[in-house]
């Protein structure tokens, strides 16, 4: 007998149960090229493919934005020198060393892409807090399944800009958070936290609890998790993929560029 991977039985994307869709592929919580060995639960087989299949030329794959952007990122956190750089592979970006220039192929678009990755942190927030509280199908969520599911609203992306990175033990396994405490400040302030490869992420969860008390938790967070150095550090909104500097590229100096 085929292995179902559920729990309530009840998609928590498109709310659709046994008695209509399967659940035989198997759910992982990020992509498994990344490293993710956790597996969850209660993703029908449609929705699982949808968040891996390209919906049409030009905009790429939701989990595939996920994969590019942090492999990507994790790549140029090793010391590239002048032969480590040339196994430098992907879907959406040239690196020129020579001019220490990261550019995005002519076939995507920087927008396209930065509304696909936030999708994709969307994504794996559900299906982490379903793992973690069972609690998935709530209805509490709807906002965010319109979002990453079928790309209905913009729900925002925040992230720590700190000119120091901050490395994780294990790059090769990564994991995310879901603590009571994370969930607790999530409910009261609407915004979910989390630790991605050494990058610090803010995702607006539930936007009318946002719209009253989420900025002023990013101000207070601020003054905790940003790490002065030369007083452009900031918690910033992802409006663009290139501008949030996943590359690294502020540390090439008068060398380094975006295009």
């Amino acid at each position: 007998m085929q292995k179902e991977y559920v729990h309530t039985g009840k998609c928590i994307w498109c709310g659709k149960e046994k008695t209509e869709v399967v659940f035989h592929a198997r759910p992982h919580v990020f992509p498994h090229s990344l490293g993710s060995e956790e597996i969850g639960f209660d993703v029908c087989d449609d929705c699982n493919h949808y968040f891996g299949k390209a919906p049409k030329a030009g905009v790429p794959a939701i989990d595939t934005s996920f994969k590019e952007i942090f492999g990507s990122y994790r790549f140029f956190l090793s010391h590239l020198d002048e032969n480590s750089y040339k196994k430098f592979h992907s879907a959406f970006f040239t690196y020129h060393h020579s001019i220490h220039t990261i550019r995005i192929k002519s076939n995507f678009n920087e927008l396209t892409i930065t509304r696909q990755f936030k999708r994709s942190l969307y994504e794996m927030f559900l299906q982490k807090y379903h793992v973690e509280t069972k609690n998935g199908n709530h209805p509490m969520f709807d906002a965010v399944r319109k979002y990453a599911r079928y790309g209905v609203g913009d729900l925002c992306v925040f992230y720590a800009f700190n000119n120091v990175v901050l490395v994780e033990k294990d790059m090769e396994h990564p994991h995310i958070s879901m603590t009571e405490k994370v969930i607790s400040d999530m409910m009261e302030y609407g915004v979910y936290s989390f630790w991605m490869f050494g990058q610090l992420f803010y995702l607006e969860v539930f936007p009318v609890a946002f719209n009253t008390k989420g900025r002023s938790f990013l101000q207070a967070e601020a003054q905790k998790v940003l790490l002065p150095a030369v007083w452009n550090e900031r918690i910033l909104e992802l409006k663009n993929i290139m501008q949030a500097d996943f590359f690294l590229q502020r540390f090439n100096n008068d060398r380094g560029e975006y295009e």
